[in-house]
């Protein structure tokens, strides 16, 4: 069977705390409020003229320096999801094929928004099932700063900067117990949207009261039936870093214990679709995932759209 070999990421070298973030932007708020209501207490933000191809190159780049320097050549697939890059054309994929210096390789973008990573993780499973030998890689990177609106306090304290990937390598069988459900519905009020087409001026807004219902109402629900249906027992639950209220109720709803349900989102904050791999490799960092096959994960991304996916995988 394929397996992932490998993970990355990259947080870019500026951390703004509650306080500092405040201080820097003006918003009307405090460390105690953002932290009370969000479980976070600082981010990371991009340099100006750091890009989201820079940050997910770099991602990438941590990836691969842990493994034979062969391996870059034989990377047949890269995905990325992002929702916030400036530029349409060529994509971040594209972009970090030419960075890392690979000479052939089908590259293209998915735009997901929070659940981006799970739509690419999708996509490229699907895909490199095709592939009987070589490696697929998957990025979420995202600039996250580049769009949000610090008039907008109860948006733009949740987010921060970021990219995480992950190495898949393929074998033609698809991921070790490999099982998914991604679903979209309508959002007629546009909950989560940049409706801007001025892409100097693009700005995030965001209905956070209905973004709480979808996730209460929609997501946990079916993640519930999904890990009930198709899982059982799992090691790890690793969640789009929404907000930290949401990982406690996710855990209480599925009467997992908090452990099972980690989070970094109080020094990473909320990086859209380089939340679950940022948090991925963190945790093989920290050895909790172990990349052995010994171990079950189930994974959840939720956002705009609004579109939500579940996927369960050995790893």
């Amino acid at each position: 069977m394929s397996k992932i070999i490998a993970t990355g990421s990259y947080l870019p070298k500026q951390v703004l705390t509650n306080t500092e973030l405040i201080e820097q932007t003006g918003i009307d708020s405090s460390d105690e409020w953002i932290t009370q209501r969000t479980g976070i207490k600082q981010r990371y933000f991009a340099a100006e003229n750091e890009t989201v191809s820079d940050l997910a190159t770099k991602a990438a780049s941590d990836l691969l320096k842990q493994l034979d320097d062969k391996i870059k050549s034989e990377i047949q697939l890269i995905v990325v999801a992002t929702m916030s890059s400036k530029t349409p054309t060529p994509s971040v994929a594209s972009q970090v094929q030419r960075a890392l210096g690979i000479e052939s390789a089908w590259a293209f973008d998915v735009n997901g928004a929070c659940s981006g990573f799970v739509m690419a993780l999708e996509i490229a499973e699907k895909l490199s099932k095709d592939k009987t030998g070589g490696y697929t890689l998957v990025i979420g990177a995202e600039k996250m700063s580049n769009i949000l609106n610090f008039e907008d306090r109860g948006t733009s304290i949740l987010f921060g900067d970021g990219a995480g990937a992950i190495l898949i390598e393929n074998d033609g069988e698809g991921l070790t117990g490999y099982k998914s459900q991604l679903v979209s519905i309508p959002d007629p009020e546009n909950s989560i949207c940049v409706l801007s087409e001025d892409l100097t001026k693009d700005k995030m807004s965001m209905d956070g009261r209905a973004v709480f219902n979808f996730v209460l109402r929609q997501v946990i629900p079916s993640l519930a039936e999904f890990i009930k249906q198709e899982v059982g027992t799992f090691d790890y639950l690793i969640s789009h870093q929404a907000n930290s209220r949401f990982l406690e109720i996710i855990a209480k709803k599925l009467k997992v214990d908090l452990d099972q349900v980690p989070a970094n989102i109080a020094h990473v904050a909320n990086t859209s679709a380089g939340s679950i791999p940022i948090l991925l490799d963190e945790l093989v960092k920290n050895h909790q995932l172990l990349l052995d096959g010994s171990q079950k994960i189930v994974l959840v991304g939720y956002g705009a759209g609004l579109a939500w996916g579940q996927i369960s995988l050995s790893i």
